[in-house]
C-alpha cells in the first residue's frame, strides 16, 4: 500500500507540472511605478531575451492584460515601459512575436542596480529557502466494523521548510506531533481512542493565483505518521498491536498574504486520507495556520 501511496504522489506532482505549465514557468511582475515595470524573468526568458524584447503581461489564468518593452536587463531581472494595457504586481510574462520589424529602442537611463530595487513585500527579495512553524486543529472520523462509528478531534504543531524550485512550484516538508482523539458508543459500551502521532508530511505546493501580497495555493502529498503513544480505554475498539506506522495521502490548500519580502502568513485546510484497512476506516480535516520565514 505505501508503494501505492508513492506512486500516487509522483504522479500527482507530474500532473501538477501538465496542467500548469505555463504559470510553473513564467516571469512575474514584482513592482510597478507608473509606466515602469519591475519583472523577474523565468530561466528560458533570462537567456533568450533581451533590450528591446517585448512581453505580454497575463493574468494567471492567461489573460493578456498588457504589453511591455523590456529597457534594461541584468541576469533574470528587469526594468520595462508599458507600451499599451495595464501592468499590475503579480501578472505573469508571455511571449511575444511580431511580424515587424521592431524599431531600436532608446537606452534607459537607470543603472543596473535599478534592476534588481523593489518595495518591501515583493517576490523580488523572497528566497528560495524558507523555514516556518504551523498550528491545526481539525475533525475526525473513524469506522470500526462491526463495533462503532467515532468521532472527534485532531490537534498538531509541526515545523515546516519550504523550498521553491520555480516562481509558482515548491516542495514543503512539515514534520512535527498530531493528535487523534475519536470517541463512540455501541449500545451502553463507550469506546474512546487517542492515539499520539510522530509525522512527517512530504508535499508538492502550487501557487495558484498571486496578486500583490495575496496568494491562493493548491498542496498535496504524501504523509507518513509513526504512533508515539496511545490510549485505548477500558474496552478496546481497536486492538493495540494493530496500530502501526501509517502513510497516507494528503491533499489541501490555503491563502497566503506576504507580510514582507522573507515573512509569510497562511491560512488553509487540509484532507487526511488513511488508507483503510479489513475492520478500520479513518479520515481527517485539518484547518492550519503558520508563518513561514528566512532566517
Amino acid at each position: 500500500m505505501s508503494h501505492c501511496i508513492l506512486r500516487l504522489s509522483i504522479l500527482f506532482s507530474f500532473l501538477i507540472l501538465f496542467i500548469f505549465p505555463e504559470n510553473s514557468l513564467a516571469g512575474r511582475v514584482v513592482k510597478v511605478q507608473g509606466k515602469k515595470v519591475f519583472i523577474k524573468l523565468d530561466s528560458s526568458e533570462t537567456e533568450s531575451l533581451k533590450q528591446g524584447d517585448r512581453l505580454f503581461l497575463t493574468t494567471p489564468a492567461g489573460k493578456k492584460q498588457g504589453l511591455v518593452i523590456i529597457r534594461k536587463k541584468q541576469n533574470d531581472k528587469v526594468i520595462a515601459q508599458l507600451g499599451k494595457g495595464k501592468a499590475g504586481k503579480g501578472m505573469l510574462t508571455a511571449s511575444y512575436k511580431s511580424k515587424s520589424p521592431r524599431k531600436t529602442q532608446p537606452e534607459a537611463t537607470e543603472s543596473a542596480s535599478d534592476v534588481a530595487t523593489t518595495e518591501g513585500g515583493s517576490d523580488e527579495g523572497k528566497p528560495n529557502l524558507l523555514f516556518g512553524l504551523m498550528g491545526s486543529f481539525g475533525t475526525a472520523t473513524q469506522n470500526v466494523a462491526n463495533v462503532a462509528d467515532m468521532s472527534g478531534s485532531t490537534m498538531g504543531f509541526k515545523g515546516l521548510i519550504d523550498y521553491s524550485l520555480f516562481d509558482s512550484l515548491g516542495v514543503r516538508a512539515r514534520i512535527g506531533m498530531d493528535m487523534l482523539s475519536v470517541t463512540g458508543s455501541s449500545g451502553t459500551t463507550n469506546f474512546e481512542t487517542s492515539i499520539n502521532y510522530l509525522a512527517l508530511d512530504l508535499l508538492l505546493r502550487y501557487n495558484l493565483f498571486e496578486m500583490g501580497s495575496l496568494g491562493i495555493f493548491l498542496n498535496g502529498g504524501m504523509g507518513i505518521y509513526s504512533p508515539m503513544s496511545s490510549e485505548l480505554g477500558a474496552v478496546q475498539a481497536i486492538r493495540e498491536d494493530s496500530i502501526s506506522t501509517t502513510s497516507l495521502l494528503i491533499f489541501g490548500g490555503g491563502l497566503s498574504y506576504s507580510l514582507s519580502g522573507t515573512m509569510q502568513l497562511f491560512v488553509g485546510a487540509d484532507y487526511l486520507y488513511f488508507p483503510p484497512s479489513e475492520d478500520v476506516s479513518t479520515s481527517v480535516i485539518n484547518a492550519n495556520l503558520g508563518l513561514i520565514f528566512a532566517f
